[in-house]
Parts: C-alpha cells; structure tokens; sequence
C-alpha cells in the first residue's frame, strides 16, 4: 500500500507541473524514493539515478 500526503508540499507542488515528461519523472521518483526508505529494492536502479541525474541537471 502506498499512502499520499496530499498535504505534503511536494504533493502540492507536483500537482501543479504542467510538463507531463517531468510530472512522471517526478511522480517516479518519489514512489521509488518511498519504497527505498521502508527498506525494499528498485526493480530497475539504473532508470532511478538516470531520472535523479535528469532532475539534478535541470535545477542546476
């Protein structure tokens, strides 16, 4: 089961990405984030640092 906070201010600001490449990146992300911190196992790591290393290229 995966819960959403849609409180959370990423949720919000997710919400409002207009870009859709960049919402399913985003949205990606953060499931494969929630998955790793309780501890299971990313089906393909490599896609994960490819979509990480894409957001950390546009915000820098």
């Amino acid at each position: 089961t995966f819960e959403v906070n849609a409180d959370h201010a990423l949720i919000k600001r997710l919400k409002d990405e207009a870009d859709d490449e960049r919402f399913a990146d985003l949205s990606h992300l953060l499931f494969e984030q929630a998955l790793l911190s309780e501890g299971g196992q990313l089906e393909d790591p490599a896609t994960f640092v490819h979509r990480l290393n894409k957001l950390l290229q546009s915000l820098l």
